[in-house]
């Protein structure tokens, strides 16, 4: 009875609360360096400016389920640039427990990216309210 309440609706909202409030707070971080220009010396400026604010963009759409898939896409994207300009090809010779965190934030944006935002959100209430089940009453 309560199985499917867990998994169809806060499955999705936890899992969209941890990766939209770790997306938020690491580009507000990154954005409180000059815009996002300087947190990272060795970026070009444009690349810090778009994963920053992409990173703090993304957080608050996933936190509110906007364009859920489409923000866990693009943080999924951030995150993945970000460590691959860190490490290059080194990346795969790292050990596990630096690459833990990482790892986490790719695997929580991926669920997302599969599973969808969840009915607890924006996407899900507008969802709810176009569905012809909704609208018609029939099943």
């Amino acid at each position: 009875m309560l199985e499917p309440f867990f998994r169809e609706k806060m499955a999705p909202l936890s899992l969209r609360l941890a990766l939209g409030g770790l997306c938020v707070y690491h580009g507000y971080l990154k954005i409180m360096a000059a815009g996002g220009t300087t947190w990272y010396p060795g970026m070009p400026t444009g690349w810090q400016v778009f994963i920053s604010w992409a990173e703090f963009t993304a957080g608050l759409a996933i936190l509110v389920g906007f364009r859920c898939r489409l923000a866990a896409g693009l943080a999924l994207a951030a995150t993945v640039a970000t460590l691959w300009w860190w490490q290059g090809w080194n990346l795969f010779r790292l050990p596990i427990r630096s690459l833990e965190q990482p790892l986490l934030l790719v695997i929580v944006a991926l669920a997302i990216l599969f599973l969808g935002a969840g009915e607890f959100s924006l996407d899900g209430w507008k969802g709810a309210k176009l569905s012809p089940v909704r609208r018609t009453g029939r099943t």
